[in-house]
């Protein structure tokens, strides 16, 4: 369908989504009383209205092309089986047990490091923030009831971690896209990206282990039933090993149900309401997802994101404000799109086009436009790394972003490297270029 050049108007929708967020949140006093679910919902009926040339039901076509997408449905799957996993793993004992083994075995003043670490670990192995998120969620929220920990930093610590790893893992979509679409290799662009990522981490690692000292000492547990830890266990494992994420999910509730009737801990039909309740917790995670989707849609197709990167082009005076640029544009498009890989897509060829007009490296294109989609995508309290986790925790989105010391880091190292040119690279050798 023809995209409509709309200008200010094409994009309005988000400047609605927005004001009506934040408008409504300092009349209440408080964001976490601002319901995303029905602002996207008022921005949806706002989209549809202004969009010209379209009868009203293919208006909503729109709205559901975007909303309905393979990929989109793929994480509809996902959010809803990790709701199962989660629900069915603590309705066993399967996340207490080890929450307690976790407690008995690690200082209490190492616990906001070694999560943030485990996350790291896996979303490079799995190449998936939202895998690692599933992953390492339950536990941090297992870890939270059973310490008093602050639930808004310790879903924010999962969330960190998820972020370094889709940012840096060679199988990460973001990484794959960014490299394809500039024309260099994935290793090249590992290499670049890690002189922001690596000090970041270092940097947070630092601030949770200074943190952790002023945290209680954990409950003493007597014991430990190791065997019930199991189904975790194999989780974590299968993630590591780069099953997917869907798979992993699906079996870990097959056990938890397995083990569960065997301990006596329900039967069949207690497994399915588990199963039950936890998915239906991600109900309006799955509400807000699909309605951000189509409500993207509606600003592509009424020309918001082209009207956007007119004007940001404007901006380039020189290299630095080249890729100034980039980042902004990038960071735009992740805010329209609430996704990090989509946002690569849609300004990929216009970073390409400014990177050869300005002599920007390859390398360095691709890291930064990876790099501002993946920063934005822990800032938006609409994006899926932000909302699976605090549905887990059950708590707001919009608390967690306080607590993201990961990506305040990692924008800081991203301005300084735009500031200084790090690294400074050599040139590209043909073979190491993709045609």
């Amino acid at each position: 369908m023809k995209i409509n050049k709309r200008g200010l108007l094409g994009i309005s929708p988000l400047i609605f989504f927005l004001l009506f967020f934040v408008v409504a949140a300092l009349i209440g006093g408080d964001f976490a009383k601002v319901p995303v679910t029905v602002v996207f919902f008022f921005s949806s009926i706002y989209a549809v209205s202004i969009t010209r040339g379209l009868s009203l039901p293919d208006r909503v076509r729109v709205f559901g092309r975007g909303a309905g997408t393979t990929k989109m449905m793929f994480i509809v799957w996902i959010i809803l089986c990790a709701g199962g996993f989660a629900s069915s793993a603590e309705a066993m004992g399967c996340i207490k047990e080890t929450v307690d083994c976790i407690l008995m075995f690690l200082p209490s003043q190492y616990i906001f490091a070694s999560i943030f670490i485990a996350g790291c670990f896996i979303s490079m192995a799995t190449g998936s923030g939202l895998g690692s998120i599933v992953a390492v969620g339950p536990i941090a929220v297992g870890v939270a009831h059973s310490t008093g920990a602050d639930m808004a930093l310790m879903c924010a610590i999962v969330v960190c971690g998820a972020m370094f790893g889709d940012n840096l893992s060679f199988i990460s979509d973001t990484t794959i896209i960014a490299t394809n679409t500039q024309g260099c290799q994935l290793k090249d662009k590992f290499m670049v990206n890690i002189w922001m990522a690596l000090p970041a981490a270092i940097v947070t690692i630092i601030l949770y282990l200074v943190m952790g000292k002023s945290m209680a000492a954990s409950p003493v547990t007597d014991s430990v039933n190791y065997i019930k830890i199991i189904p975790y266990i194999s989780v974590i494992a299968m993630a590591v090993l780069g099953v997917d994420v869907l798979v992993l999910l699906l079996v870990g509730t097959l056990m938890c149900g397995v083990m569960g009737m065997c301990y006596g801990d329900f039967d069949f039909f207690g497994w399915m309401a588990a199963i039950e309740k936890g998915m239906l917790g991600m109900g309006s995670l799955v509400i807000i997802i699909l309605l951000a989707a189509g409500l993207m849609a509606l600003i592509e197709h009424n020309g918001g994101l082209e009207y956007i990167t007119r004007k940001c082009q404007t901006l380039i005076r020189g290299r630095r404000s080249a890729e100034a640029v980039i980042v902004l544009l990038a960071a735009i498009a992740c805010i329209c799109t609430a996704m990090n890989t989509i946002a690569i897509i849609a300004v990929a060829p216009t970073a390409k086009n400014i990177s050869e007009r300005y002599g920007i490296d390859p390398r360095k294109t691709a890291s930064l436009m990876d790099t501002s989609t993946c920063i934005v995508e822990e800032l938006i309290p609409y994006s899926l790394h932000l909302l699976p986790a605090a549905a887990l925790g059950g708590i707001t989105a919009t608390s967690l972003i306080p607590y993201v010391y990961y990506t305040y880091a990692l924008l800081f190292f991203l301005i300084l490297s735009i500031i200084f040119n790090i690294p400074r690279l050599k040139p590209l050798a043909r073979k190491d270029m993709k045609e």
